[in-house]
């Protein structure tokens, strides 16, 4: 028996990766083991309760575009981890759990390395909305301090402005309430491996 369920848009684009991956395990107990993604849609088969284990890895720009990903994914292969097929930067890994538990990241760098390279993207796009904010902001105020006319801003124009810049506001406040559960795990990384240095 096959069991598609659909990936939301906000799924594809904003997931919580442990959340995914903790969900991905919980439904292999329940007999239901991951084994396409495709379409936006996830693909199950039936297996034995808890027969695998699953994990995400998020994987580095460098490695996205280059002959590194083979490379990666066959040595994945080597050691029993099976490469769940998908066309996205996320690469969804499985692996038997009677060959007992794994972890891509298993060093404390390598997961700080992780959380920062997700973190990377959350800081972008917050930026990229906050900073049309500030242009329009300095516009604003370059025309009523400097005179330099507001001809071209009819009231309607400023209306449509503020209410952008309120969406954009609230999209980058996502974006950066995403980033700050991450900064903390970061920040306790980083104390841990002042621990051991």
């Amino acid at each position: 028996m096959t069991v598609k369920i659909k990936r939301s848009i906000l799924k594809r684009i904003f997931i919580d990766f442990e959340k995914e991956e903790a969900w991905l395990n919980s439904m292999c107990s329940k007999g239901l083991a991951l084994s396409k993604i495709s379409n936006g849609h996830y693909i199950f088969e039936e297996c034995e309760s808890d027969e695998y284990i699953y994990r995400i890895d998020f994987l580095k720009q460098e490695i996205i575009n280059n002959k590194e990903k083979s490379a990666y994914i066959d040595f994945m292969g080597e050691i029993d981890i099976e490469n769940i097929k998908t066309k996205t930067r996320s690469k969804y890994f499985r692996r038997k759990s009677a060959l007992g538990e794994f972890n891509i990241y298993s060093d404390i760098n390598s997961k700080i390395k992780y959380y920062q390279s997700i973190n990377f993207i959350w800081n972008i796009l917050f930026f990229m909305c906050i900073l049309p904010i500030w242009y329009d902001s300095l516009t604003l105020i370059t025309s009523i301090f400097f005179d330099t006319g507001t001809d071209g801003y009819t009231s309607e124009y400023m209306r449509m402005t503020i209410y952008l810049d309120i969406g954009l506001v609230i999209i980058g406040l996502f974006f950066f309430r995403k980033s700050l559960p991450l900064r903390k795990k970061i920040k306790e990384l980083k104390k841990e491996q002042n621990l051991f240095d």
